[in-house]
Formats: structure tokens, C-alpha cells, sequence
């Protein structure tokens, strides 16, 4: 499983969510389980995890007012509408918890709301969460956890700490830290290194991309991309790029052909619509077996779609990508607008890109909606959600599904985590 923040952490929902920079995302959230003790059996057998041997996921939601927020944790049978989800039955956690899950490894756990320490969870032999071995951080310079892992192999993962400036090795199978990565050249004096959501294994070389954000006093964004190259076998540094023909990329996407995409943030889109970040909305490519951005190859989104911004890809299958279209005509905006009052309006459209066509449209299926969403990839599936006005309810929306995008279970609060996990 993969969960990605799709925007910022300075979304509306990030300051609940992210700690680091006084915030969520991701998506596997920026924060994690509270100080109490979870209770190994809060899943209860009624929320159903199949039985012995049936199939599992967990859903992972947050519920906040004005004075506190809590966490819970879902262990059910089916993502499909109608799936019961009842709270009284769910792993209850104080704080912004977050779901860290590694589908391919076979490997689950939580992350704490108060420290950047991570717990290992499994399931009994029902549906019933159990806590295992935990790995702290905090000994190696994090102060909070991102939403983000890149896995390596079942022994190797690789924490990006974005405030930190560096890159944490550890072992989800021993649950112990390996190493740090300093990553010093992608500092930028009054900016987050926003290291990428996603990253892209060719070989033994990891790459991810770097954008430069600054939420808290000038809501700008830098006008170019870094992009990181470690050699997982030394874990070290390889090669440390910057290209400044594309600013405010925080995902990429490798599609079928392998070719890897690297799109500009629909929080770049916003920031160009106001002034604040010189790159209009673009994309980057690092072709198949490449390790570094083609030279030859940059596309201003706005070609795609008559002009609009556009920005934040999600996988779509084969060879396409969902990307997020701004419609100007849905939203209100003025000089002192942030931008992340700009991807939070109910004003971006869904489209399909299909890059190798180049050509993109309108699915007329969903509705406009807030850009900074979280999307899932879960069992060869891709899944984002609808909320309710509040983010009191949260509908899973299945977008790869056969037909068009299909609606899937709905469950109190808002929808940050989800993976299979038998």
C-alpha cells in the first residue's frame, strides 16, 4: 500500500496533521498514536476482519473539534459500500495517528501523535489489532514524523526527514534504526525541503524529488526541482541534481512504459494563479532505465487542459494519470488568498492525462472538489475520498474501477489511512 497526502502540509486539514511545520498529511499522516496505551483487542471481532484467513484491511480515520482529536483504527472484510464501520468496535488512539503500511512487504504499524516513535501492529488470529516492538527516532534528530516511507526491501526503509534534512535507515523487520543520510545541499534558507511523497527504484539507485515551500511567512514556493540519487546498497549520496525549468513538484508517478513522472503540485498551481511561484504547472520525465530528468522532455500542464492550472497526479493504471484541473469559475480569490485556501475550494475538477497520447479529458463522473485529498494505492487498486462539508464522513471512491470511478464503504471523520493487510 501506498497513502499519499496529495497537497501540502499546509492544507486545511495539515495543521491538525503535520507536525513539523506546525501542522498531514500522508497519508500515512504526519502524526502518529497518542501517549495511552492502545488496547490490543479495540478492533473487536464485530468490525469484522473476515476470520481466520479472510481478507483485511485497515482503515484509518480522524475525528477533531475544537479541543481535542482522536484517531481510529478499522479492521474490516470489504472496502465496498455497505461495509459496517462502527467506532464502538475500532482501536481508538488519542491524537492525529497515522497508518504506515508496506502492502508488498506484509508490514503495518502507527505512528505516535507526541514523539516520532512508530509501532509495529498485526492481527490475531481474527480481526483484532495486536501492538508489537516500537522504534524511536527522536535519538537520531526527528521531531515528528512525515507522512512518507520509501521501502527498499522487507529489512530496508527509508524515512525522509524533511525538517532534518536528511534520510533515517531503518529495519521494519527488526524495528531498529540503521543509519542517516545528511542530505545538507538540499537546504534553502526560509524553505521546507519538501522531499517527493513517492520515489522511483531503478536498480539499487533511489531517486525522489525535492520542492521548496514556504507556508509560514511568505507562502511562496522556489522556482525549481531537486532531485536526490542514493545508492541503497551504501546508503549514500550519489548525485544531487537541480532543475529550474519546474518548481513545486511534490509526487511522481511511474507509469507502465517506465518512464516516471514528476507533475507539479496543485499547491504550485495555486501559487503561480497568485504570483507566487515563477514556473507555471508543469511535468518532468526520467525515461525508463535513466536515473536523472530528460533534458528534452518538459510539459506545461496548462496545454493539456486549455490553459487551466493543473497540478498533483495520481496513478490511473497503464500508461495515464489522474491530475487535478482548477476551475476558476468555482472559486473565490483575492490578493491576501493562501494558496492552500486555493486547493482547499470544491473548485478542481478530475481529469485522465494519457501520456502516451499526450491527450487528457474531463471524467465527467466525479465531482469538483478540495485538491488537497489523500489518495490510496491498495490490492492493484487506486482510491481517493469524498468528505462531508467538516470533514465529519468520508466516502471511499474507487478510481480505477472497472466502468468508471465506484463508490466504496463510508466512515465517520476523515479518511487518511487505508491498507490491505492480509
Amino acid at each position: 500500500m501506498r497513502t499519499i497526502w496529495n497537497n501540502s502540509p499546509a492544507s486545511r486539514r495539515a495543521g491538525t496533521a503535520l507536525l513539523a511545520i506546525g501542522l498531514l498529511a500522508v497519508a500515512l499522516g504526519n502524526s502518529g498514536c497518542g501517549d495511552d496505551e492502545p488496547n490490543p483487542s479495540g478492533s473487536g471481532s464485530g468490525s469484522g476482519g473476515g476470520g481466520v484467513g479472510g481478507p483485511a484491511f485497515v482503515v484509518a480515520t480522524r475525528v477533531w473539534d475544537d479541543t481535542a482529536t482522536n484517531s481510529y483504527f478499522y479492521v474490516l472484510p470489504s472496502l465496498e459500500q455497505g461495509t459496517a464501520v462502527d467506532p464502538s468496535q475500532a482501536l481508538e488512539v488519542t491524537g492525529s495517528a497515522r497508518l504506515f503500511a508496506f502492502e508488498d512487504q506484509g508490514w503495518f504499524g502507527i505512528g505516535d501523535s507526541e514523539s516520532p516513535t512508530i509501532s509495529q501492529y498485526t492481527l490475531d488470529g481474527g480481526s483484532a489489532l495486536v501492538k508489537g516492538d516500537a522504534i524511536g527516532l527522536q535519538p537520531f534528530g526527528v521531531e515528528a514524523l512525515w507522512p512518507t516511507n520509501y521501502v527498499i526491501s522487507p529489512t530496508k526503509a527509508y524515512h525522509p526527514d524533511r525538517a532534518g534534512e536528511q534520510i533515517v535507515v531503518w529495519n521494519p523487520t527488526t524495528m531498529e534504526v540503521q543509519a542517516t543520510i545528511p542530505l545538507p545541499d538540499t537546504a534553502r534558507e526560509g524553505y521546507l525541503a519538501l522531499y517527493g511523497y513517492g520515489s522511483v527504484l531503478r536498480g539499487k539507485t533511489l531517486l525522489f524529488s525535492v520542492g521548496w515551500f514556504d507556508w509560514k511567512t511568505t507562502d511562496t514556493i522556489l522556482p525549481e526541482t531537486g532531485l536526490v540519487a542514493i545508492d541503497t546498497e551504501t546508503d549514500t549520496v550519489v548525485r544531487f541534481d537541480v532543475d529550474d525549468r519546474c518548481g513545486g513538484i511534490t509526487q511522481s508517478v511511474e507509469t507502465a512504459s517506465g518512464d516516471a513522472y514528476f507533475v507539479s503540485s496543485a499547491l504550485a498551481g495555486a501559487a503561480y494563479r497568485v504570483e507566487r511561484l515563477e514556473t507555471e504547472p508543469c511535468a518532468l520525465r526520467i525515461p525508463k532505465d535513466a536515473d536523472a530528468f530528460d533534458p528534452e522532455f518538459l510539459l506545461r500542464l496548462g496545454e493539456l487542459a486549455d490553459g487551466a492550472i493543473v497540478g498533483d497526479p495520481i496513478p490511473a493504471g497503464g500508461d495515464s494519470l489522474f491530475l487535478r484541473v482548477f476551475d476558476e469559475g468555482l472559486a473565490t480569490i483575492s490578493e491576501e488568498t493562501k494558496t492552500s485556501e486555493i486547493t482547499g475550494q470544491p473548485a478542481w475538477h478530475w481529469w485522465r492525462w494519457d501520456t502516451a497520447t499526450n491527450e487528457a479529458a474531463a471524467i465527467a463522473e466525479l465531482a469538483p472538489s478540495p485538491a488537497n485529498v489523500s489518495f490510496f494505492e491498495v490490492d492493484g487498486r487506486v482510491f481517493t475520498i469524498e468528505e462531508k462539508s467538516g470533514s465529519t464522513e468520508s466516502t471511499l471512491i474507487e478510481l480505477t474501477a472497472e466502468g468508471g470511478p465506484k463508490v466504496g464503504l463510508t466512515a465517520p471523520g476523515y479518511l487518511h489511512g487505508l491498507a490491505k493487510v492480509r
